[in-house]
């Protein structure tokens, strides 16, 4: 008989604007295809900032999807959205609004929390993985931990500050040795860490026609300042490297708000948010990361998959996500407030201008760094982690059914 494994959240499991989501998704799929029965229940909770529903994320996927009135055991039925996805039978709870602030409402948490309770009784999974601090997501943790159940939480971001919403869980994941001794620190935590896989089918861009130096989600938080900076500076030095900036999850563009003038630029170029990464990646030469926080830096590990440079910013864990590869530049003092419309001066993003440039006018020398990022990618491959997680998983299933 497979290990059976149940991902839970009131968070959406298909939320392409959530790296957290991409990621379990990445997982669930290794392990399905490990041989486990992997399966997930959630709600349409989601991370993109303006109201977004839930059918319009289930139309992007392009699968069949039923809808189906489930009976809940308090009487009555609730509909939901079952579909399989890539070895893993999903069941999406829609809720009336996406937003985590407003979403699930009572009504609609206590109806998540019946279907979880059925889940949970006749799935029995030996895991339940989740993630999430809302209260409906820490009476979830506490029935499975009611019923022996051993609870992973994922912890995916910095964001966490209180203990106490861990007293159900039994082992705390984190994809980077970075976020392994913050929460040591902050909360006394014991993590694991485990780098997250990276699905290959889902982030490969086939044919590339690299000619773009890309930022993705232009927001002050991910270094929009330090972006407008670097391509103004190039504007003037070498106008004919062009620059692609793509739109992310929240739909509006922090650049604009800069003090900083950009509309005579002729190297700005624009692309709509995508559910599928390789639009982007397909046209992508350089990708700059300069984010003011990051963990697991999921743009920067697709990137070097695809065998593209990445620049990066020396904050939280992208030094460690890069290793070997890319370049690592450090940001000045003041960039450690978030929301601050400071932007950096020509001579404090030099390092990064002469940077792209040799990448750009040195085969040689940028030959060497897609070899290197190609290289460091190896380390996301799933058949490599796919052990890590299943002894962890299987680990705590064993503990359970000891005596």
């Amino acid at each position: 008989m497979p290990h059976r494994l149940l991902f839970a959240s009131i968070h959406s499991y298909l939320d392409h604007s959530s790296g957290a989501a991409l990621a379990t998704r990445d997982l669930l799929e290794l392990l399905a295809a490990h041989g486990w029965d992997c399966r997930a229940l959630t709600c349409g909770v989601l991370d993109y900032e303006q109201e977004t529903p839930l059918e319009d994320v289930l139309a992007a996927l392009e699968r069949p999807t039923s809808r189906v009135g489930a009976a809940l055991s308090r009487g009555g039925e609730a509909e939901v959205c079952d579909l399989e996805l890539d070895g893993v039978r999903v069941t999406l709870m829609p809720t009336a609004h996406s937003r985590v602030e407003r979403a699930p409402s009572p009504r609609e948490a206590g109806i998540f929390l019946d279907l979880a309770e059925q889940v949970l009784e006749r799935f029995r999974p030996q895991v339940l993985l989740t993630y999430g601090g809302q209260p409906a997501c820490l009476e979830l943790m506490h029935k499975a931990r009611a019923r022996k159940i051993p609870v992973v939480f994922h912890m995916h971001n910095f964001a966490y500050v209180d203990r106490g919403g861990f007293a159900d869980v039994s082992a705390v994941l984190v994809p980077t040795e970075y976020s392994r001794r913050l929460y040591a620190r902050r909360l006394g935590l014991d993590c694991t860490h485990i780098p997250l896989p990276l699905n290959p089918r889902r982030v490969i861009a086939a044919e590339p026609e690299p000619r773009y130096v890309t930022f993705v989600n232009p927001q002050l938080l991910k270094g929009a300042a330090v972006v407008a900076r670097i391509a103004t500076e190039l504007g003037r030095r070498q106008p004919e490297v062009p620059f692609l900036i793509v739109d992310g999850w929240t739909g509006a563009d922090d650049m604009g708000k800069l003090p900083l003038d950009l509309s005579d630029l002729k190297n700005l170029n624009r692309m709509v948010n995508t559910p599928d990464p390789r639009d982007f990646y397909r046209v992508s030469r350089i990708l700059l990361v300069p984010s003011l926080i990051e963990n697991a830096a999921l743009v920067a590990r697709e990137a070097l998959a695809n065998a593209i440079p990445v620049l990066a910013s020396d904050r939280g864990g992208l030094p460690e996500t890069l290793g070997e590869a890319g370049f690592v530049f450090t940001l000045p003092d003041r960039f450690f407030t978030p929301g601050s419309l400071a932007v950096p001066t020509a001579r404090e993003v030099a390092p990064w201008v002469a940077t792209i440039e040799r990448l750009w006018d040195d085969p040689q020398f940028e030959g060497r760094h897609r070899a290197l990022a190609k290289t460091e990618a190896e380390r996301w491959d799933g058949d490599r982690l796919a052990e890590q997680y299943e002894r962890l998983f299987a680990s705590l299933g064993a503990a359970r059914n000891s005596p």
